[in-house]
């Protein structure tokens, strides 16, 4: 996850290389996509699991993994996963929800995983939420009601962008409630956290800080660890003042970059607040 920590040097050498960085160039210093089939799958863990393929807007072919809830279903979250990696470097981060009841649709955006595609773009990867949204609403056996999302890092971004901006059918997104983890408010304010004078070659357009009041009356929960080196935990002080309620946040001692899951006590607020979201719809 401090992958992110290296997007400066990444841009400055593009930077120095070319003479001139456009905004394309420097948004791709966000993707660090690991392709190939996972390792790691839910049958490692004794998970039932289902191989997903569908596509995107503009006709990619994506793949995700759907995990049916251990016993009675509560509902199903939709994760929406970081920067770096694939589903099967994420999946441990989030692999106790199906125990807790909770079916679980992961995804791969174009370009990670087995996922194709190579244009990646905030709009791309916003469709391709919108697109993994879509196909869960849609599965036989998902209550579209019961649908929680759980965005990290990038993530956040993503999430929070796919369900305010229309989708190919021109609808918004709504879901029973939203926990943005470790979610940073705009892609100009992250690169101006690593340096002052690049925030202007970013484009906000897809950026949460944009778009977060829009998710209202959504409940949303932002969680975000304090000792977060690649996103400061300000980043969701900011973006929660911003989004409009219902909403709470977490700021949670000791925990760095989406790691703050890793703590029992975080995982039962985390339950605690689907619970309320689902008990409300």
């Amino acid at each position: 996850m401090r992958r992110l920590l290296y997007w400066f040097v990444g841009l400055l050498v593009a930077t120095l290389a070319g003479g001139l960085v456009t905004s394309c160039v420097a948004e791709r210093q966000f993707y660090y996509p690991l392709r190939g089939e996972s390792v790691n799958t839910p049958k490692t863990q004794g998970l039932a699991f289902e191989d997903v393929y569908f596509s995107s807007r503009d006709g990619t072919k994506l793949h995700g993994w759907f995990i049916p809830a251990v016993g009675e279903s509560r509902g199903v979250v939709l994760h929406v996963h970081g920067n770096a990696g694939n589903l099967g470097t994420q999946f441990d981060m989030i692999s106790w929800l199906p125990a807790e009841h909770y079916g679980l649709f992961m995804f791969d955006y174009r370009g990670y995983g087995l996922s194709e595609g190579e244009r990646l773009s905030p709009r791309a990867l916003m469709e391709d939420t919108q697109a993994a949204l879509a196909w869960l609403r849609q599965r036989p056996g998902v209550d579209p009601g019961k649908i929680l999302v759980l965005g990290q890092s990038l993530g956040g971004n993503n999430s929070v962008a796919a369900l305010a901006l229309p989708d190919g059918d021109g609808k918004t997104g709504d879901v029973a409630g939203v926990v943005l983890d470790s979610t940073f408010e705009s892609y100009s304010a992250i690169a101006s956290d690593y340096h002052p004078n690049l925030g202007w070659l970013l484009s906000d357009r897809y950026s949460a800080n944009q778009h977060i009041r829009q998710l209202a009356p959504i409940p949303l929960f932002f969680l975000h660890g304090d000792q977060d080196a690649v996103v400061l935990w300000q980043h969701s002080q900011r973006l929660f003042e911003t989004a409009l309620p219902p909403k709470q946040i977490r700021i949670v001692p000791g925990a760095e970059h989406v790691r703050a899951l890793d703590d029992p006590d975080i995982r039962q607020e985390v339950l605690r607040f689907f619970e309320s979201c689902l008990n409300a719809r």
